[in-house]
This record gives structure tokens, sequence and C-alpha cells, in this order.
């Protein structure tokens, strides 16, 4: 059973990473000194991802993008599609965070 967790973990920091490469330059440019992490306790904390920080206009408090992949493996790692679709969804979400969009903004946009 370990070596299923493996590649399932390896699987969700997979596709942070592909969702991170079809990221626009600029976009990745604001992320320079953001780290983004894949980590367990979204199924606790009720949620996809988490964004930590003041955001890019700001600066004061240091910025972090945490994905779960517990919740989303949970809830999408019966199909492979979907499971890719919604990282990439959970990332562009908590990047609006950091741009300033409080949580309403941000469903406003799709996300």
């Amino acid at each position: 059973m370990p070596e299923q967790d493996d590649t399932r973990t390896a699987s969700v920091e997979a596709l942070v990473a592909h969702a991170m490469d079809r990221l626009p330059d600029w976009l990745l440019e604001v992320l320079t000194d953001v780290p983004v992490l894949v980590l367990d306790g979204g199924i606790a904390a009720r949620a996809y991802g988490h964004y930590r920080g003041d955001g890019v206009a700001r600066g004061r408090v240091a910025d972090q993008i945490v994905i779960y992949r517990d919740s989303l493996l949970r809830d999408f790692g019966h199909d492979p599609r979907q499971l890719a679709a919604e990282v990439e969804r959970t990332l562009r979400h908590e990047i609006a965070h950091h741009l300033g969009w409080a949580e309403s903004g941000v469903a406003g946009l799709g996300l």
C-alpha cells in the first residue's frame, strides 16, 4: 500500500508542477519568491488550497501557497483528468489571492 500512496503523492506534485508550467511568464515572475507547497491537511482545513501572506502589493508578510494533496485526492483522485483540472484551478485560485482578490472576487472569476 505505501507504494500506491507514494505514487499518488508524486502525481499531485507533478500536477502542480505542470499547472505552474502552464502559467503565463508575467505571472511566474510575480511568484518568484512565493513557495508553492504540496501538503496534507486539506481535509481538516476543509480546503483544496490556502494562501498565506499579505499579497503582492504589500510584501510585509512572507507569502506561501499550499495545495492540499489529501483533500484533492479524496475528492478527485478517482479521475485523473478531473484531478488535474482541480489542481490547476486551485493553484490559480490561490494565486488570485496573492494578487489581492478577496474570496468573493476570486469566486467571481470562476475560481
